[in-house]
């Protein structure tokens, strides 16, 4: 699922923890994490993503609950115009003791009992990023004659113009519909 670098920038040892259900610890790591990107959402390669994030050791293995964050760049879906923006998301996963128990690689305790972040940061970041980032809620996109960004000029095209074969639904009362929905018992 996940790509495991060969070294792992954000790894945390754990030696103490380990076979000592109950015991836990407060880290922080900071450090670049490759391939975090989709096709309209990445983060620069020399970024430094950050965990933030409390190691308790449980029975079946270490649970790692906490966030990651990262400035990252997203390409607004109207106006195309790339904005930085910071993403945060809370994390809880479980790292198993051994490589062979773990579900996923990069979710297990390295042979140097260090736990890698990684993977879990990337996945993380990664599934966070929205399907259709915008500038701004109200981006105006760009004009769909000329292709002017519409956020920085009027280049007096008309926008909107709704293809006639469509035309009958903006006589459409949803609201009413959902009223008569509702008050009715039958269902």
């Amino acid at each position: 699922m996940s790509k495991q670098a060969a070294v792992p920038a954000l790894a945390v040892s754990v030696r103490e923890l380990l076979n000592q259900p109950g015991a836990h610890k407060h880290v922080v790591q900071r450090g670049p994490v490759p391939d975090m990107s989709t096709p309209v959402a990445w983060v620069e390669p020399e970024t430094d993503v950050t965990v933030d994030a409390e190691v308790e050791s449980v029975v079946e293995g270490l649970l790692v609950s906490g966030a990651v964050s990262v400035m990252a760049k997203q390409e607004c879906a109207r106006c195309l115009r790339v904005v930085d923006r910071e993403v945060r998301v809370d994390v809880r996963e479980l790292f198993a003791l051994d490589p062979d128990d773990a579900g996923d690689d990069g979710y297990a305790v390295l042979p140097d009992d260090r736990v890698p972040l990684d993977a879990m940061a990337r996945d993380a970041i990664v599934l966070a990023f929205p399907a259709a980032p915008l500038c701004r809620p109200d981006c105006a996109g760009l004009c769909q004659r000329c292709g002017a960004d519409r956020n920085v000029t009027d280049c007096g095209h008309q926008q909107g113009t709704v293809d006639p074969r469509w035309a009958a639904l903006s006589e459409l009362d949803l609201d009413a519909l959902r009223s008569d929905d509702s008050g009715n018992g039958d269902t």
